[in-house]
């Protein structure tokens, strides 16, 4: 369900420094960020520096955003569950997407799901003995290989998350990442259901970053669809509110003509993120 294949940009790791550079430039308007998020292409858990981001963003004051990230918890320890924690993440989202080992590994390919399984139990643990609000949410991507699993899947990680903290056991429909992923049609749950009128909130909400600070169109570009910018040699606000390109696609969704606009009108994100909030 990952494009990983067709991608012609080199997954870079964003250096500590640069990652610094960018937040001091959202300062002046950090109480309007609801989240940073450290994860994009490939698993957050692989950059050595991710303790230092969550650290940097608490210590620039960045105390009202959500700070978290997506991971598959292969490489979750239990020290570095104590300085995740420690250095005050705000949020974790647990990638398990099967509720038998057969079904996991085989969507999350190279991944062990017993590994997984007992790396998620101890970090909520983890979580619980030292008190912190670290928010989990457990997520699971509903595709046709899995369906079937769910409701074994919610009973199961339901029992072991603490909603009072603001955990959640949670679906989201598989989606093909822009029309680029090739097996969508034998994964999609949905075949056949169309929403009117959808808007996709990647350009109304959010503002995706690059390692070396170039700006994403939305969370399906991973090739670099435009030139819009930089944002450590421009302004990203100027970047985020008058280029040309969000300019143009976001004035065609609000009329209603995403059919018209090419990388959107077939992509499937926006249902699954309607679907969502509708379950």
């Amino acid at each position: 369900m990952c494009t990983i294949d067709s991608w012609t940009r080199e997954p870079v790791q964003m250096s500590n420094e640069t990652y610094r550079t960018i937040l001091e430039k959202f300062v002046p308007v950090r109480e309007k960020i609801k989240e940073i998020t450290l994860h994009g292409c490939c698993e957050p858990l692989q950059d050595r520096g991710i303790v230092g981001k969550v650290s940097i963003a608490k210590k620039l004051g960045f105390n009202e955003s959500s700070v978290g990230f997506a991971t598959n918890l292969t490489l979750l320890t239990e020290k570095l569950s104590h300085e995740l924690i420690n250095a005050g993440l705000d949020c974790i989202i647990f990638s398990i997407d099967g509720f038998t080992k057969e079904t996991h590994e085989s969507i999350r390919v190279r991944t062990k799901f017993d590994k997984v399984v007992e790396n998620g139990k101890r970090f909520i643990r983890i979580r619980d003995q030292l008190k912190a609000n670290t928010r989990i949410v457990v997520r699971f991507i509903r595709q046709e290989e899995n369906k079937l699993e769910w409701n074994e899947y919610y009973s199961f990680w339901s029992d072991l998350v603490n909603p009072e903290k603001g955990d959640k056991v949670v679906k989201f429909d598989v989606h093909n990442w822009g029309d680029t992923l090739e097996v969508y049609k034998d994964q999609d749950v949905n075949r056949g259901l169309k929403l009117d009128k959808l808007v996709c909130e990647d350009l109304f909400e959010r503002l995706y970053i690059y390692a070396n600070g170039d700006v994403s169109f939305c969370c399906a570009d991973d090739n670099g669809f435009f030139p819009i910018g930089n944002v450590i040699t421009e302004d990203p606000l100027e970047l985020y509110n008058q280029s040309y390109y969000f300019k143009y696609y976001r004035k065609m969704m609000r009329e209603g003509r995403i059919e018209c606009l090419e990388h959107c009108r077939t992509c499937t994100i926006p249902r699954s993120r309607a679907l969502d909030r509708c379950n």
